[in-house]
């Protein structure tokens, strides 16, 4: 049974006039009813669209920004680079000459003993003169005539344990020495030990000149006294 609503009367002072009929459903047309249904139905489609992005991307681009990972910031450090501390070393500008000045006081040790125990070599052998002058040359000189006269050679060997030059100038230097001796002689002709060879060790005070340009030995003096060896 179906109740239909009752015809509304004619209105006093004008003729009737139906208003429009009602829209069946599933029907097609316009007007602000449709217009504001598609839009209610747009905002719901975009908000399930919103709803669904929300929850597939979670929190996680927008509450990690700031966020410091476990452990603390990831940086990039900038170690200085370790340095190591620069000793200043001290270069003697006289090293090379004074080099010099001991090698030619080596050579005049060489020298003399060379000559010593040549039993054909005389007291007045030019190799004496090569690094020896003055008071020097003179006292081998005297030492080897003597030998030469009995007929005896050197024997044994002489080491020279710290030769160090005390002044240096462009013509004279001075060097102190710490001197072992260990020589003796042996007769030329049968080889006899003449006399022994005592181990003697004495600090050496040794004065060179430069003559011609050459280092030569001037005068050499001896005593019993302590001497660093090195």
């Amino acid at each position: 049974m179906s109740v239909r609503a009752p015809i509304e009367p004619p209105q006093t002072g004008g003729p009737y006039r139906p208003g429009p009929p009602d829209r069946p459903a599933g029907g097609r047309g316009g007007g602000p009813g449709a217009a504001i249904y598609i839009a209610l139905a747009v905002l719901a489609v975009l908000a399930v669209a919103v709803a669904g992005f929300v929850l597939t991307r979670g929190d996680s681009a927008e509450d990690g920004a700031g966020q410091v990972p476990v452990g603390g910031p990831v940086t990039t450090a900038q170690v200085a680079p370790s340095t190591t501390p620069t000793v200043p070393t001290t270069v003697d500008p006289e090293a090379a000459a004074k080099a010099e000045v001991i090698a030619a006081y080596r050579a005049a040790w060489d020298d003399y003993l060379t000559v010593g125990r040549d039993p054909k070599a005389t007291a007045d052998d030019d190799r004496l003169r090569a690094h020896r002058t003055g008071t020097s040359l003179v006292a081998v000189q005297k030492t080897l005539l003597e030998m030469k006269a009995n007929n005896e050679v050197f024997d044994g060997e002489v080491k020279l344990l710290n030769p160090t030059v005390t002044e240096l100038t462009p013509s004279q230097a001075s060097i102190i020495d710490c001197v072992e001796d260990a020589t003796g002689s042996v007769d030329a002709m049968t080889g006899a030990r003449v006399a022994p060879a005592t181990r003697v060790v004495k600090r050496a005070k040794v004065t060179m000149k430069k003559i011609g340009g050459v280092w030569k030995q001037s005068n050499y003096t001896s005593e019993d006294a302590l001497c660093a060896a090195s």
